[in-house]
This record gives structure tokens, C-alpha cells and sequence, in this order.
């Protein structure tokens, strides 16, 4: 049985390597991500662990009907709220304890959430200061990141291990939802 029932993701810095790439107007235009981290997020959804991203950046907000996972924005008027004030609405949303509940982030804006969590993780390529609230996963951000998480709650026994068998059928629905 999962002992995380919950998946929440930052994007930039995580799903991405942290870089946008902007047109002549300023605007945010595209950023890159890893395909198999998506693969990853499908094998955690078909396993019927939920995955919710929380960002910064309404950019990503495309990302919830394209990818079909529901996404947070913590910016208000141009301002970020700290992560942690959305963390009771999730665990009552969801029906789930703290324990229950994994976070992956790479920015100092994610300490606060971290710090409220058991399981926090972030990419290698994180500040130190964000090495010090969260375990560091190998991967730097957009590089294989969710796939390793993937690997390292199997491997800690936090998330059930099952085959290609028992995955392929619920994989191929996930795939099916997203709109791409």
C-alpha cells in the first residue's frame, strides 16, 4: 500500500531547468521540459497517486487542461504566498495527512512548505539553503527529476513497486487524457 497518496510539484526549477525564454515584449514565450518526468507523473497517477503542481508563474496554468493535473497559482498581483498557507486546503481537499503528502522544490520561496512536510525533496541543483529543509534527489531540475523521485519513493519503500504488467493498461489511459 502507497504510503504517499499525494505528489505536489514546482514547475520551474523542477519540471524545467529554471530557464525562460522570453519574446521582444517581455513575455514569458516557452521553457522546456523532460518527457519522461511526465512519463513518471502518469505512472504516479496510475498507481492512484494524485499529483498537484503548486507555481509562482500563471505561465503554467496551460499545463492543466493540456497535461490534465490541476495546478495551484501562489502569486496574487504580482506577489508570491508562501506555498505553506495552501497546505490545510490540500489536506482537506484530498482527505490526507501530513505524512501522506510528498513536495518537490528547488527555491527558497518553497522552504516554508518544506519545512511543514516529511517528504521534501529537491533537484541537485538547488540553493544550499534549500538542500538544508529538503532530501536532494541527484537530478537537476527538468532533467529527469520526477523520474527519479519516482524511483526513489519505490526504492524507500514509500510508493508501491509493481511491473510493466501491472502499469502498461493504466499508463495508456493516463495517456489518453492529456491533450497533445
Amino acid at each position: 500500500m502507497n504510503t504517499i497518496k499525494l505528489i505536489i510539484l514546482d514547475v520551474d526549477g523542477v519540471m524545467t531547468d529554471g530557464k525562460k525564454y522570453y519574446d521582444s515584449t517581455g513575455k514569458a514565450a516557452y521553457k522546456t521540459f523532460c518527457d519522461k518526468d511526465w512519463t513518471a507523473i502518469k505512472l504516479f497517477k496510475t498507481m492512484g497517486i494524485k499529483v498537484l503542481l503548486l507555481s509562482g508563474d500563471g505561465f503554467n496554468k496551460f499545463i492543466e487542461n493540456a497535461r490534465n493535473i490541476k495546478i495551484i497559482i501562489n502569486r496574487d498581483d504580482k506577489f508570491h504566498n508562501d506555498k505553506s498557507k495552501y497546505l490545510e486546503e490540500i489536506l482537506n481537499e484530498y482527505n490526507l495527512k501530513k505524512d501522506e503528502v510528498c513536495f518537490v522544490g528547488d527555491d527558497v520561496f518553497d522552504i516554508g512548505l518544506m519545512k511543514r512536510l516529511k517528504h521534501s525533496y529537491c533537484p541537485n541543483d538547488s540553493p544550499k539553503i534549500v538542500k538544508e529543509y529538503s532530501s536532494v534527489l541527484n537530478s537537476n531540475g527538468g532533467n529527469n527529476l520526477i523520474m527519479e523521485l519516482y524511483e526513489t519513493l519505490q526504492k524507500n519503500d514509500l510508493i508501491d513497486t509493481l511491473d510493466y504488467d501491472s502499469l502498461i493498461d493504466g499508463l495508456y489511459q493516463e495517456d489518453r487524457k492529456e491533450l497533445f
